[in-house]
This record gives structure tokens, sequence and C-alpha cells, in this order.
């Protein structure tokens, strides 16, 4: 039961984005086809693969890992200089950091089942 508990967040990171890709597929959305396009893409990069993982193997308690990226895509999006200054878009922003939160999940639980055992 404590295990549960400890990968519940990872789970429920997981079912959404699932969920967000079956909802763009059903609804035929273009913007959120494009996000996962994009995320398509950054999959493929090696160096936020492995930040991702990394997060997720050593910091145990995912929730911290989830409020930290979540906030930390709140203020590039919602700050207008920072993401000019770093000339990015809410796309490739939502996008980065869902792949970081799939990939920390995915990490995480491992983490969590290793400890486990």
């Amino acid at each position: 039961m404590i295990f549960i508990k400890k990968i519940l967040p990872n789970l429920l990171v997981l079912s959404s984005i699932v969920m967000m890709f079956v909802f763009a597929r059903a609804t035929g959305n273009d913007d959120i086809q494009n996000i996962f396009k994009l995320i398509d893409d950054l999959a493929t990069n090696l160096i936020l693969v492995i930040v991702a993982i990394t997060i997720g193997l050593f910091i145990k308690q995912y929730l911290y890992v989830l409020v930290g990226l979540v906030a930390a895509m709140a203020i590039v999006i919602l700050v207008p200089t920072i993401s000019a200054a770093l000339n990015l878009t809410g796309e490739y922003v939502l996008a980065c950091g869902l792949v970081s939160l799939g990939f920390s999940a995915v990490s995480n639980i491992y983490a969590n089942y290793r400890e486990f055992n």
C-alpha cells in the first residue's frame, strides 16, 4: 500500500499525458497535436531526457518535481520578458515540460520500486 501511495503522482502524470493525447486524436485539435509533434522531436534530445531521468531518480518525492516543473513552466509562459529573452513559445515550453514530466515519472517509479524491493 505504501508503494502505491508513492507512485500515485507518477501514475496520475502519465495517465494525464495519455488522456491529452487521446483527446487530441479524438477531437482533431491541431494545437495539441502540434505540441505532441514537438514532444516527439524533443524525446530524442538526449540532454533533456538524461536530466529528466536524473531528476526522477534522485528526488524521491515526485510531488516536488511536479510542482517545480509546473511552476517553472507557468513563470516562463506568464512573464513575457522571459519568453521573449529566451525566444520560447508556449507550445515549446509545454512540450519540454511534458517530456520532462514523463521521463522523470517513469524513472521515479523505477527508483521507488527498487527501494521497495
